[in-house]
């Protein structure tokens, strides 16, 4: 039976030390990598360090390398230069990291369609844009409500969010020191679970300012001498603090299943306490207060601590803090079991460092990235174990090598325990799919269609191309129409984009030939294709002719078109029509039927018809659309199909009358309000129907053609009605190339 509180992780993003990526950052992890680098004396003194502070032996030239801080894509989240100048790296980086998470959860379309919260936190003050550099260059004014407030203030982090990326949930900083970012996903889990919201973020950004600086770890006891963070190590001497930003897209496990969503984990509970007054001061850890945040998430489970076969700990290497985690441990498990080292152990703090209020959602990666690959990923830095851990006595074993996830159940299972200052803890559960769930998750019936449409888009044509190249590159290679599906409904509809018409044994080769061709195409032809979505006009009966009834019929995603079409063949209009005298009725019946079931079909689908052009007997099909009465023109048509002889048959339809160039001026007037659909006009006597587009000319041949067409030209799809549920399954795919450009106040100077 499926857990009703069980929530899934369907999307992630991160960039963490030398990781731009989740996929570099668990090929880090998976090596065994220390993104820890030492700085030269002539970097220290390029970020201001002076040779006597550097020079005192206490002084570390170590730091967590966080690539291209200072660069940010203004352009497309709309924000002028001076304010992107102006705006703290943290929320700029915020923006762009819950963007991706979107993308990969499949959710850009959805999250803007449902309640979405945003629950965000961001670094402090100390080593803070504003403090470093804002507030020494900037001249303006900072009082409350001034730019530099709305641009660097902790409360606007996640506001910011909801109003860039239009996402009408709940909107919540959170901050509760270095366990802030577990209690924003404890915070859109309980949203989640009481259908306040339909869709979670959880996010953090810590950037620490200056980079490349050092620290004296003199200052405090926490600070390691060495530079080297060592988890549960003998030689454990305290922690380096790095930047990193990350963020998860959440769901309702049973919506996720239903949805086809990829997960990659499951959260199947969170508790969240204060260790209150019962320790030794307010910056101390309580063993029973960590204790028993340890014991409610076990509990809220459903599961006994002897379940659970990887612990990710906080894991700051001080020599009081490993000790009073692992005293915490052992007297939550204690109630449960007596089994001694049968649970791993690990922190992914050795590897990059604490990221402070984004140190728990690194771990969450880390730990969902796992189960994912059904892997443990080495503990680095560990010589032997702290002696006042006593682990060999303990439930505890460390996580040392890169090895296949084999616990003693059927499930993995695994928590997560993370700590702030000040005393809120928080810790969760996580588990994999069950095996059941995960053959559900994956089962498709949907038949792989012949041709599919595949749409890509940009903010600018180099975006574009550089989309197309990722995409191509990437391994392994989804089959074309897989590839569509995941593009389709899980990326956002730019106004730049390149549509191709797609079949199954098409390459990713070919498509990325096609692709580049057609921008290349367009480019030379007319400079400002690209610009903005050009309005078009289109006569879909043209297009897809009565001919491919029993091929639409067959597809799944034209089903309403089946529907609508029998409906109209049932009709009062083609009822009457079909029961006229006139020459051809019956004929015309079946393409009137057609041509209006395909509206129908391309309106459920989302492309919405601003107006109606008809010329010759599409003047009726107008009329029709625009709910003229019936008896208002029945005996005027039936005149018509008397007076006018056309050659009507299984496979083409010629026009009752010319479509002028009047008429021609007239629709490409109307198009200036949205799409229009027309009745075509012959062309040299022939039967080639023309689709017309700001005075240009086109011959497409389907209803793929058609649609390829009008979504270049700006048309919007509701891909989630296009497709049958669960088409294909998702993947995660390459996420959208930003394009940064180096945005720092101090270059004004």
């Amino acid at each position: 039976m499926m857990a009703t509180d069980d929530i899934a992780i369907v999307g992630l993003a991160c960039r963490f030390p030398e990781a731009s990526s989740p996929t570099q950052f668990w090929q880090n992890l998976a090596q065994g990598r220390e993104s820890i680098a030492r700085l030269s004396d002539a970097q220290l003194r390029n970020a201001g360090v002076s040779d006597s502070e550097f020079g005192q032996p206490s002084y570390v030239n170590a730091y967590t390398p966080l690539a291209d801080v200072d660069k940010f894509d203004a352009r497309f989240f709309g924000i002028p230069a001076a304010e992107a100048k102006l705006m703290d790296p943290q929320q700029r980086t915020l923006l762009e990291i819950i963007y991706h998470a979107l993308e990969d959860a499949g959710a850009l379309q959805t999250a803007q369609q449902s309640e979405t919260g945003v629950y965000a936190t961001g670094g402090g003050i100390t080593r803070s844009y504003l403090y470093q550099e804002a507030a020494k260059h900037f001249k303006g004014n900072s009082d409350t409500g001034s730019l530099l407030q709305l641009l660097n203030d902790k409360d606007f982090l996640a506001t910011r969010v909801s109003y860039k990326l239009n996402l009408q949930g709940p909107s919540l900083s959170v901050q509760t020191a270095c366990s802030s970012s577990m209690v924003a996903v404890h915070l859109a889990r309980s949203a989640l679970l009481s259908g306040e919201i339909d869709i979670g973020i959880a996010a953090a950004s810590c950037i620490r300012l200056p980079q490349e600086r050092g620290y004296n770890a003199a200052e405090s006891m926490i600070y390691s001498p060495t530079g080297r963070c060592r988890t549960f190590s003998d030689d454990a001497d305290g922690t380096i603090f790095g930047s990193g930003s990350g963020a998860v897209v959440l769901k309702r496990y049973q919506d996720a299943l239903a949805d086809g969503d990829h997960i990659y984990a499951l959260i199947k509970s969170t508790a969240v306490n204060n260790d209150g007054a019962g320790k030794f001061g307010f910056t101390a850890s309580s063993v029973p207060g960590q204790a028993k945040a340890m014991v409610k998430a076990i509990a809220l489970a459903g599961i006994s601590a002897d379940q659970l076969s990887y612990i990710e700990c906080h894991g700051t290497a001080t020599k009081i803090g490993d000790p009073l985690e692992i005293r915490s441990l052992e007297k939550a498990f204690s109630l449960d079991t007596d089994k001694k080292q049968f649970c791993h152990i690990g922190s992914v703090k050795p590897n990059i460092g604490h990221l402070e209020q984004a140190a728990g959602l690194a771990s969450l990666i880390k730990l969902a990235l796992m189960i994912k690959h059904r892997r443990l990923v080495p503990t680095i830095n560990f010589r032997a174990p702290n002696p006042k851990l006593k682990l060999p006595q303990s439930p505890f074993k460390m996580a040392l090598d890169y090895e296949m996830w084999e616990p003693e159940q059927q499930r993995r299972y695994a928590g997560l325990n993370c700590l702030g200052v000040g005393g809120t803890n928080v810790f969760a559960i996580l588990s994999d799919l069950p095996t059941t769930d995960a053959a559900i998750s994956n089962d498709s019936d949907v038949t792989e269609p012949a041709q599919d449409v595949l749409c890509l888009s940009a903010k600018t044509k180099t975006q574009l191309v550089e989309y197309i190249e990722s995409i191509a590159k990437d391994d392994p290679p989804l089959p074309l129409c897989a590839l569509a599906y995941n593009i389709n409904i899980s990326r956002a509809h730019l106004p730049i984009r390149i549509t191709v018409v797609i079949n199954r044994d098409m390459s990713i080769a070919q498509w990325r030939e096609q692709a580049l061709a057609k921008i290349n195409a367009n480019s030379e032809q007319r400079s400002t294709t690209f610009d903005k979505p050009s309005q078009y006009i289109c006569n879909p009966s043209e297009f897809a002719h009565p001919s491919q009834l029993a091929a639409l019929t067959a597809d799944m995603r034209c089903q309403h078109f089946t529907i609508a079409y029998q409906r109209w063949m049932d009709s009062e209009a083609l009822t009457k029509i079909n029961a006229s005298t006139a020459p051809f009725a019956q004929q015309f019946a079946q393409l009137f039927a057609f041509e209006l079931a395909l509206y129908e079909q391309l309106k459920h689908w989302g492309v919405k018809m601003a107006s109606f052009l008809g010329e010759g007997i599409g003047r009726y099909a107008q009329l029709l659309l625009e709910g003229v009465p019936l008896q208002h023109w029945l005996s005027t048509l039936e005149k018509e199909l008397h007076i006018h002889h056309s050659n009507l048959n299984h496979t083409q339809a010629r026009c009752f009358s010319q479509m002028g160039e009047v008429a021609i001026e007239q629709a490409v007037h109307l198009a200036s309000e949205g799409p229009i659909i027309y009745r075509n006009r012959p062309v040299n006597n022939t039967t080639e129907y023309v689709y017309v587009c700001d005075s240009e000319q086109f011959t497409p041949t389907d209803l793929w053609s058609l649609l390829a067409t009008i979504v270049d030209k700006g048309a919007q799809v509701n891909w989630q009605n296009y497709y049958p549920l669960k088409a294909f399954e998702k993947h995660t795919l390459p996420n959208y190339p930003f394009e940064k450009k180096r945005y720092w106040l101090v270059d004004e100077d």
